[in-house]
């Protein structure tokens, strides 16, 4: 999240932080979202979409959360590239699903339109991140 003047650091909070550790796979909202309908929600967001799907990746292999996102920002030689965040954001587009202990998880793009930083939301505008959700998916 570049160019946002210290909003990123902000973002990160603590309980973002325990419910990635608790869940494994922290998600993005509760309920399903339909495209374009704004939502709120705790979850994993990267910078980039190879970022994000580099995190899914390593999930897949095994690697613990903390683990993941620490390879996925040191491989990005940014502390910042990958994170938890409280965040408002619509839903663009789905860009690839892979299964990890058992549930589906997407790489979304989306846009975030406001960020929450411990205290109170602070809006934003055209900040496009890539968001790490648990899929609906189809039961066969």
């Amino acid at each position: 999240m570049r160019g946002t003047s210290g909003f990123s650091h902000r973002i990160f909070i603590g309980a973002a932080a325990a419910a990635l550790v608790l869940s494994g796979m922290a998600r993005a909202d509760a309920a399903p979202v339909a495209d374009h309908d704004t939502a709120v929600g705790v979850g994993m967001i990267c910078n980039t979409s190879q970022q994000a799907e580099r995190f899914v990746a390593l999930r897949a292999q095994g690697s613990a959360p903390d683990k993941a996102m620490a390879a996925v920002n040191d491989e990005a030689k940014d502390p910042h590239a990958c994170g938890l965040a409280a965040i408002a954001f619509m839903r663009d587009a789905t860009l690839d699903s892979k299964p990890v202990a058992d549930k589906l998880v997407q790489v979304v793009r989306i846009n975030v339109v406001a960020g929450f930083n411990g205290s109170g939301w602070q809006p934003v505008s055209g900040l496009v991140q890539y968001a790490v959700m648990e899929g609906e998916g189809e039961t066969i």
